[in-house]
């Protein structure tokens, strides 16, 4: 394969999806296909080779998909230098795809994504990337050994510049008591982060205590729920997540902290919800019936002086309106997208 670096083609990402759609009916255990490398780059120039990385459940069973795979026109090169990857290519001298394969647990997943977006987020780079590459193409005469060597001390550099900015994780917590809203509110603040384009994650902690019996050491499933929230995000995070919102009460610090022990590189923003109790009531009413509604109308009465007295701090946002209004005061009060876009590190 010779090193040729082509400007950057519109194209390329709908041919890198195309192609997932394929790879996706004959690997098994597949979990995201993400498209990575400098085609997936707007505005970076490139050779014109798609790299997709798939995630999968178990790496052993990616051996029984090879003869699928080469079905597809891809040659197995088993791991190829890195361990746990199985890296396959497509074209041999006129390459068109490359395939890098990870367990969803593996930690290159994490590096390629932070050098994805961080070109992505920081156009300085880009560039600087760019004409590096075509520097390095017009020089080495197609040697593809020495385009490489050339390109490893500058991709090595911002590595872990990419990966200290994309490792904070924004932790969006709604809380507040019974009845006001916290899981239909946490669906719209969603919506918006699916409008700006952000990988984010969404979960209601009470889903995440659903089992039964529970343990005499945990009767009310917190540690349970705890341990869930975490491997969730774990999955989240390779499926390219920044941002989790959740939905749960949260009565002390205590908890807080809790939360942000579950979730590695946490930044935790609560948001406590606040309503007059005739709205919570109201709300509760058409929910609930029953003895059940008579506990749920004492129960938020008493969550809301717990959490107006000695609740932990929080930004106060009222959820007496539509929880569309409610998300978008949540996303200016918390400045989570300007949170998400921001970086310690100077673009140099």
């Amino acid at each position: 394969m010779r090193a040729t670096v082509v400007p950057p083609d519109p194209s390329w990402p709908e041919r890198a999806h195309e192609e997932a759609e394929r790879i996706a009916r004959v690997l098994p255990g597949v979990l995201f296909i993400h498209h990575i490398g400098s085609t997936s780059v707007p505005a970076l120039c490139a050779k014109p080779v798609i790299d997709l990385m798939p995630v999968v459940t178990d790496i052993a069973a990616v051996s029984a998909a090879e003869g699928a795979l080469a079905s597809l026109g891809y040659e197995a090169m088993g791991e190829f230098g890195l361990p746990g990857r199985r890296y396959f290519r497509k074209g041999r001298d006129q390459r068109s795809h490359h395939l890098h394969v990870y367990q969803v647990d593996h930690p290159d997943i994490a590096r390629h994504l932070a050098f994805r977006d961080y070109l992505r987020a920081h156009p300085v780079q880009r560039d600087r990337y760019g004409a590096l590459k075509e520097r390095l193409a017009a020089e080495v005469d197609g040697d593809i050994e020495r385009y490489m060597a050339g390109k490893d001390p500058f991709i090595k550099g911002l590595e872990p510049i990419a990966s200290a900015w994309w490792r904070p994780v924004q932790v969006c917590a709604i809380s507040g008591p019974v009845g006001v809203g916290k899981t239909t509110v946490m669906a719209a603040v969603g919506d918006l982060l699916r409008q700006a384009g952000v990988a984010h994650a969404l979960v209601d902690r009470d889903a995440l205590t659903e089992i039964w019996p529970r343990s005499p050491g945990d009767p009310f499933a917190a540690a349970l729920g705890l341990a869930n929230l975490g491997q969730l995000w774990r999955h989240a995070r390779a499926a390219g997540g920044r941002c989790l919102v959740v939905a749960g009460v949260l009565e002390t610090q205590s908890d807080v902290d809790a939360l942000s022990l579950a979730i590695p590189a946490a930044r935790v923003q609560v948001v406590r919800l606040r309503a007059p109790l005739d709205v919570l009531r109201a709300r509760i009413a058409q929910r609930e019936q029953g003895d059940g509604l008579s506990w749920h109308l004492a129960r938020a009465a008493e969550l809301a002086r717990i959490l107006e007295e000695s609740g932990p701090p929080a930004l106060t946002v009222d959820a007496s309106d539509s929880a569309d209004q409610v998300a978008l005061r949540i996303m200016a009060g918390t400045r989570l997208l300007a949170r998400l876009a921001d970086s310690d590190l100077a673009d140099r």
